[in-house]
């Protein structure tokens, strides 16, 4: 786990595990060694014997040597521990927006209509309603999205980017809702739901980026999307994001590294103690 972008997370595990007599580490991904058939985080192996489970964080790195590595880690260890999302992580290596749009588009989950170039001749020649939102692939926190307002913005918004890189955005509808709601499931069933409503002239709703939180009361359609979402994914855990508009619910993205700081702020939930709770079932 990264300790900039999960403090929070690791410090509740570690307080909820100590309650019950319940060790946690930390490691980074560049501690990991293979030898053989073992597994070993610095010098000490891990196996069956001294591992309840294990809970990943995203693993960085142009090269994507972690991502090998958390998933060689799985490969290694996953009949033996519980290792979190296991066959989601073995499924889709980089589970970004684009792959995730696949899956959904394939289960008939509601998505927002969503538009992928590779040039930008054919961006240029798209008849666009703005405004419109722009999503990087791999963004997360709210990161990576812009919403462009003309074709002047558009054309600025191409400048900064090499048409090489393009085909990792995807062009979306802008929806007029400054709010979302984001729900999380664990073992297969919800947990439950908070919204999330941004602050003054943000249109991105994300807690991170200092949107407001409260609890929420998920209707029964967006339970069985969310619960949906979480198996067609194969994740034992995660936070589904999902928008209404015009009495429609759609699916804005799942993530399978799910924060919950403001989560346990809003709902009063103790997701930590749940996680716990989840190995030990």
């Amino acid at each position: 786990m990264s300790p900039s972008q999960s403090r929070f997370e690791i410090k509740r595990i570690k307080e909820e595990g100590r309650k019950i007599g319940i060790y946690i580490e930390r490691w980074l991904y560049n501690e990991l060694i293979f030898k053989n058939n073992q597994v070993f985080l610095g010098k000490k192996e891990v196996d069956e014997s001294n591992t309840l489970g294990v809970i990943f964080r995203a693993a960085g790195t142009i090269s994507g040597k972690y991502v090998e590595g958390r998933n060689l880690l799985i490969s290694y260890l996953s009949d033996k521990v519980k290792c979190l999302n296991a066959a989601g992580y073995l499924n889709w290596p980089r589970m970004g927006k684009i792959p995730q749009l696949g899956v959904f588009l394939k289960n008939k989950v509601p998505v927002i209509p969503t538009k992928i170039f590779y040039r930008f001749d054919q961006v240029l020649a798209e008849n666009f309603e703005f405004p419109i939102v722009v999503k990087d692939s791999l963004g997360y926190q709210g990161k990576g999205v812009e919403r462009l307002n003309s074709l002047t913005e558009l054309k600025i918004f191409l400048k900064k980017l090499e048409e090489k890189d393009l085909g990792i955005y995807l062009w979306q509808k802008y929806l007029p809702v400054n709010w979302d709601i984001r729900v999380i499931v664990l073992g297969g069933k919800v947990l439950g739901a908070m919204k999330r409503t941004a602050v003054g002239e943000e249109f991105r709703s994300n807690f991170s980026l200092g949107g407001k939180v409260e609890k929420w009361d998920l209707a029964a359609g967006d339970r069985e999307i969310a619960e949906k979402v979480a198996k067609i994914c194969y994740l034992d855990y995660a936070g589904i994001d999902i928008i209404h508009y015009n009495g429609k619910s759609y699916v804005l993205e799942v993530n399978r590294q799910c924060q919950f700081k403001g989560f346990e702020k809003a709902t009063g939930i103790n997701v930590a103690k749940e996680l716990i709770a989840f190995f030990l079932k």
